[in-house]
This record gives structure tokens, sequence and C-alpha cells, in this order.
């Protein structure tokens, strides 16, 4: 595995901020197109809009947790199979945390918008 790439260059932190920034807006916005604009309560539009937050996070800890553990094997098959040349262990974990991030950004926000109503 060549180091050539994310890890050698050094991570882009304003990326990670501006997914989990985007995941925060979505899950704010949500939650008060739920509330208001559906006319649920903001205990209903909590129970909606986190959980959807969470999915992607979720999905980024299995994805990232996977890459992890066989990245290297599955960079070495597509090389050898001629499928992608581009594809490496370090960017599929990359993308898995930008999700991470992006889901993380919108639990913060769900949470936030729902606080002032006490759920």
């Amino acid at each position: 595995m060549s180091q050539a790439g994310v890890e050698a260059a050094g991570r882009d932190w304003g990326l990670f901020a501006r997914a989990a920034g985007y995941g925060a807006a979505a899950a704010f916005a949500l939650f008060y197109a739920l509330h208001f604009g559906v006319g649920v309560s903001p205990r209903q539009a909590s129970g909606v809009a986190f959980p959807l937050a969470a999915l992607p996070f979720a999905v980024g800890l299995m994805g990232w947790s996977g890459v992890l553990l066989s990245g290297d094997a599955v960079e070495g098959f597509s090389r050898e199979l001629g499928a992608s040349d581009t594809w490496t262990a370090e960017s599929g974990r990359q993308a898995m945390a930008l999700v991470i991030a992006f889901g993380a950004g919108g639990m913060v926000g769900a949470a936030i918008a729902g606080a002032p109503y006490g759920v």
C-alpha cells in the first residue's frame, strides 16, 4: 500500500467540517420542515430527524471498519483485475469518514433543533 494519498498529503479537516455542517443543516431543516410544514409535534419531528441522521453515521462506521479490515485486499484485487486503479484503501477510509462526519453533524443538528422544545 502506498503512502502517496491522503496519509502523506494530510487530511483536509475543512472538508470534514463542511460535511458535518451539511449534516447539521439537513437535520435542522428536516426537523423544522416536519414540525412547521407537516404539523407534527416536536417530539415526533425529533423522532424522525435524529434516527435519519444516525443512519449515515452507522453506515459510515460499518463501512469504515470494512475498509479498515479488507481495504488492502480489495485494493489489490481491483488492481489485479484491472477494475480500478484509482480506488485505494486510504480513499475508502476517507469517504467513510466523510459519511460519519455528515451523520454526526446531523445528530447534533437534530438535537439542537429539538432543544428549545425540550426533546
